[in-house]
């Protein structure tokens, strides 16, 4: 039982709570008192697994439902994060959730007779959120983050802008915090209704027969690399097991569905086909990742996606074995860009950016109960290595042309494993690191695996993703730094925005709900290939990674004269001499400026330290004028300006001559439209009437030469000494 003093200082708490007041004499705890009506607010009681309020409170403390303060405490603490959690981070009622939690743990900690929670950690700089009106004297015990920028990596890893040394370290504290968030988010109820298997007319007439096929061709698969049927794999799996975070509790096994189409147990094809799935739902779960164990799971999953999936799926099945059912012939770390010169048939299945012929594009694609869209992170089945799926983020969902309403694909942005990369044996990385490169890949719907989430660094240290993004359970990978696997480097992403769709960007993409009270690090772990691990990827020396990084600026800043003319963009361009405003015909020279791509955008920190140069298609080049001396491709920085044609007689004035020469011309329309009002006036002669017109013109030029400098004034007023006005 509570003690009267403890009882008297979280009284004292309530009631600062209670009477707390804007500036505007609004109560801020009102929309904390009481729970939402459960059924006007159905959906909050699917959300959010445990709620309180502060009446709730009040009535248990007075009533002696409570055996110890802390758990006071972790009521209360609930009342705010459930509030963070279903409200938008923008809402009135967040806003009010951070004040009030704010003044909560400021004032239990000023009771001295109340224990204080170990999550309370006392940092000495702010937050750097924007803080609150109502209440600016409240700190917080979240450590701010650092500003990064996007900048170059040796492959040694140890040159970074931030310094996440100088962040707590990971410790049994942070675990317990994690657990404790995750236990705050609801748990995932499992697929929907939609995207089953569907029988033709003749199989639904004995749909046992069907399934009877599946049931065959998943028992009969083996590996190439095995000896033994995968389905053995699945026959370890314990029948009546029970696994935390799956979206079932019921007994499953290959034994049970075999049992339950021998006694033609099975309603629909749709409950068939639930039960394939929950199958492999679980053995993902059961079997750790990267293990081969994990891998035949994956595959015999693949395989009946395509079993149960339209008749051209099934078709492909023969040509795909070679390479795990995957709709590709390569993975992460062995694929190859499809245009590059090193590609072939068997291994171009990249691109460097998003693909819009030959297809119509959609929303959404529903497949087995779950709705993939745009921003969607996803494992693919990887045709190199299984137990290692790919991690990629949905980019486009489409329908190929010709093809069928129901044969539905994706077009998927990859992320490299640390396996997949080279890099030193000293470099360090963070616990389930993944890496963005630019690699975009079309998959077929049935590659998808499951879903995932991957958080960027400064939100994965903060908290956990909200669903329906993630559920606990679900793969969570964390990404801190782009791969570009041309040069073997790494660079620091500085804007999390521009490593997703561009539709996402101005909405806070993946929000969390956040830890309480500070920050959680990821584990550090050393290089996988020091564990054992294998992979596409390798080892580097250090000196060399070290030199490849210096050189890559250097490189990237330099000339580069390609070595086909047809299809590539000049390295250099001819550069006419200074000219001035009414230069005619100059003979061009050489520029020692450099004249390159790169340094025209500004260099390499201007480009995000991994730009795509690619050659353009032969098509494209022809629409364009070449260099009369080189016969490479022209580019330039901005508009035309005047760069004469050294074989070309005719004048060419510049920008300035030009502009000057309308302004005279819209000078003289101007006074000729006023000639009739000087013509009214008798008596006058030629020269007479000259005068105010030349006058006019020039108060006129005046007037419009100040809005332009780059005339100068005293060139143009020696130029009209020659002017005739007729």
């Amino acid at each position: 039982m509570l003690s009267s003093d403890h009882k008297k200082a979280i009284f004292n708490v309530l009631q600062s709570l209670f009477s707390y007041k804007t500036s505007r004499d609004r109560v801020v705890a009102e929309p904390f008192l009481d729970l939402p009506d459960k059924v006007a607010w159905k959906d909050y009681y699917k959300v959010i697994p445990e709620p309180r309020c502060f009446n709730g409170i009040k009535s248990k403390l007075e009533k002696g439902g409570y055996k110890h303060p802390m758990e006071v405490h972790d009521d209360l603490s609930l009342v705010f994060n459930n509030a963070l959690h279903y409200n938008e981070d923008g809402s009135t009622i967040a806003k009010d959730a951070r004040t009030l939690k704010a003044l909560f743990e400021r004032n239990w900690a000023s009771e001295s007779s109340l224990p204080q929670p170990e999550s309370l950690v006392k940092v000495q700089k702010p937050d750097n959120r924007p803080s609150t009106q109502m209440l600016p004297t409240v700190s917080t015990s979240i450590q701010p983050i650092p500003q990064t920028d996007d900048m170059d990596v040796s492959p040694t890893g140890e040159k970074h802008e931030t310094n996440w040394e100088s962040m707590k370290p990971r410790d049994k504290q942070g675990d317990e915090l994690i657990k404790k968030t995750d236990r705050l988010l609801p748990k995932w109820k499992g697929p929907g209704p939609d995207g089953w298997m569907a029988l033709s007319e003749k199989e639904a007439r004995d749909p046992y027969e069907r399934y009877k096929d599946i049931l065959e061709r998943l028992k009969n698969h083996v590996g190439k690399d095995d000896q033994v049927p995968a389905i053995e794999t699945l026959n370890r799996i314990q029948e009546n097991a029970s696994l935390p975070d799956i979206s079932f509790t019921t007994p499953m096994s290959m034994a049970l569905i075999q049992s339950r189409v021998e006694l033609r147990a099975y309603p629909t094809s749709k409950d068939f086909d639930m039960d394939l799935n929950k199958l492999f739902e679980k053995g993902r779960r059961w079997f750790e990742e990267g293990s081969k164990e994990y891998g035949r799971v994956l595959v015999l999953q693949r395989l009946y996606q395509a079993l149960t999936s339209h008749s051209a799926a099934v078709a492909a099945l023969p040509n795909t074995a070679s390479f795990n059912f995957s709709s590709i012939p390569a993975g992460p770390g062995t694929a190859k860009p499809i245009h590059s010169a090193a590609s072939t048939s068997e291994d171009g299945v990249t691109t460097y950016r998003i693909q819009n012929k030959e297809r119509a594009f959609i929303d959404e694609i529903v497949f087995k109960g779950m709705t993939y869209r745009m921003g969607d992170y996803v494992h693919l089945m990887n045709p190199n290595d299984p137990s290692r799926p790919i991690i990629g983020q949905i980019f486009k969902c489409y329908v190929p042309d010709n093809a069928a309403s129901y044969q539905k694909s994706i077009t998927a942005c990859w992320y490299f494993r640390p396996e997949q990369t080279f890099h030193s044996s000293q470099r360090p990385f963070w616990e389930r690191e993944v890496f963005k490169t630019s690699h975009f890949a079309d998959h077929a719907i049935e590659d998808v695996i499951e879903k995932i989430a991957v958080q960027f660094m400064t939100k994965h240290i903060r908290g956990r993703p909200k669903p329906p993004a993630w559920y606990p359970g679900w793969p969570l990978y964390v990404c801190d730094s782009r791969y570009n696997d041309r040069d073997k480097v790494f660079v620091r992403i500085k804007n999390w925005n521009s490593c997703i769709p561009d539709e996402l960007r101005k909405n806070d993409f993946m929000p969390i709900l956040p830890f309480e009270g500070r920050t959680v690090m990821p584990k550090k772990v050393e290089s996988p290939f020091l564990r054992g691990v294998k992979g596409p990827g390798g080892l580097v020396d250090e000196d060399e990674g070290r030199r490849k990084s210096s050189r890559r600026a250097v490189i990237a800043a330099k000339a580069v004269t390609p070595q086909a003319p047809a299809t590539s963009i000049s390295a250099s361009l001819q550069n006419a001499n200074n000219l001035g405003p009414y230069a005619g015909i100059a003979q061009p020279s050489k520029s020692s400026v450099d004249r390159t791509l790169v340094t025209a955008a500004g260099g390499m920190p201007a480009l995000g330290g991994n730009p795509i140069i690619e050659e353009l298609p032969a098509e494209t080049v022809q629409l364009f004028d070449r260099d009369p001396d080189t016969d490479q491709l022209l580019w330039f920085t901005g508009p035309p300006v005047d760069v004469p044609d050294p074989k070309s007689s005719i004048p060419r004035y510049n920008l300035d001559y030009l502009y000057y020469l309308a302004k005279k011309k819209k000078a003289l329309e101007k006074i000729r439209d006023q000639e009739e009002d000087d013509d009214e006036v008798d008596g006058m002669d030629q020269d007479h009437d000259a005068d105010p017109k030349r006058r006019r013109l020039e108060e006129y030029l005046d007037e419009e030469l100040g809005r332009h400098r780059p005339i100068p004034k005293k060139a143009l007023r020696d130029s009209l000494k020659d002017v005739v006005i007729t």
